[in-house]
């Protein structure tokens, strides 16, 4: 079967995009500037604390910033950027970092976030590739998708939003020095610990990392990463299993309404056949529901625009990039 012309340009996208990502660095590429400043501990901490906080790899990427999709710090020098935007968003929070210094970073995630919303999520990011590529492995193996219970897609939607919000309310809690450094030392970089990416990105990359589960609270972290990673090999039979709750997907979600790309719906094209909703990853029926405005981009949309290449309408979605048609359904090859 002849890929859609959407879905072969996306899958050539994730695949360069996914290499250089994990391996950027190695190319030989450096863009350093003073404009972003390198994010580090405030003075008042200890240098246990310092020790503590800049554990991990040395940086050592192209870009020394961040971006809304699982770019993971982890990935010991050899990426194109630092780490996700909710990593330093985190980390920010904990080392109580001066705006002059978080400001660039900010700025240049809007950027990103209002060109393309969660496009960054279905074209770019390393952890959708791979759960793409376990879909596509469980297609080759002949094996049935498994579709989520309407219950379930519930609980994730919900979800979703007490991870983040556990996420920065631990990153702020461990923020004051009146609580006891022995819990303060096991809290830090906890969506990372949380984080799939640190798990696989580092053996991707060559530099698996130790695994420390000295205490309860550590083991526990541990063992709620583990949930996640069954949750993201699953993508392999529920598609863009993890996406369903993936903290940086919820950033990027606020900026698809509203950002310069575009997903519309021509109304009087529809003929409700379902189609958009058997090709969604995610299972998303808001496309197919909308009956009243053109404007058809939804903050569970990760803009793989499965959809659009599924529709057999002519015209009856379509992708707009600053008011300029950049595809539509049932597209026509040239002869």
């Amino acid at each position: 079967m002849t890929p859609r012309p959407i879905t072969l340009t996306r899958k050539i996208v994730q695949f360069v995009s996914f290499f250089l990502i994990l391996y950027g660095a190695l190319l030989g590429i450096r863009v350093e500037t003073p404009l972003i400043p390198f994010v580090r501990a405030p003075e008042g901490f200890t240098s246990e604390e310092r020790i503590a906080l800049m554990r991990g790899p040395k940086h050592g990427q192209v870009f020394d910033t961040y971006i809304g999709i699982k770019t993971c710090r982890f990935a010991r020098g050899g990426g194109l950027f630092r780490a996700c935007f909710m990593h330093f968003f985190s980390e920010a929070i904990t080392w109580r970092t001066p705006w002059k210094d978080f400001l660039p970073h900010l700025v240049i995630f809007l950027l990103l976030a209002v060109m393309l919303g969660t496009f960054w999520c279905g074209w770019v990011c390393p952890l959708g590739f791979i759960q793409d590529t376990l879909a596509s492995l469980r297609i080759k193996l002949g094996l049935n998708r498994l579709s989520l219970s309407k219950i379930w897609q519930e609980f994730l939607k919900k979800f979703k939003w007490v991870l983040i919000g556990f996420i920065l309310f631990v990153s702020l809690l461990i923020a004051f020095p009146q609580l006891p450094w022995w819990i303060r030392k096991e809290l830090f970089i906890v969506g990372c610990q949380l984080c799939p990416s640190r798990f696989i990105i580092p053996y991707i990359t060559g530099h698996p990392i130790e695994q420390s589960l000295f205490s309860p609270l550590l083991i526990i972290f541990f063992s709620i990463a583990m949930v996640f990673m069954a949750v993201l090999i699953m993508s392999a039979f529920t598609k863009r299993s993890f996406c369903r709750f993936c903290p940086n997907g919820v950033l990027l979600s606020f900026f698809n309404r509203g950002s310069f790309l575009v997903k519309e719906k021509d109304l009087t094209r529809c003929t409700r056949c379902g189609i958009c909703v058997d090709s969604c990853p995610l299972e998303n029926e808001n496309v197919y529901e909308e009956k009243k405005n053109k404007n058809v981009d939804f903050p569970d949309c990760i803009r793989c625009f499965r959809c659009v290449d599924s529709c057999p309408e002519d015209g009856a979605l379509s992708v707009k990039f600053l008011g300029l048609k950049a595809w539509k359904s049932k597209f026509k090859r040239s002869k």
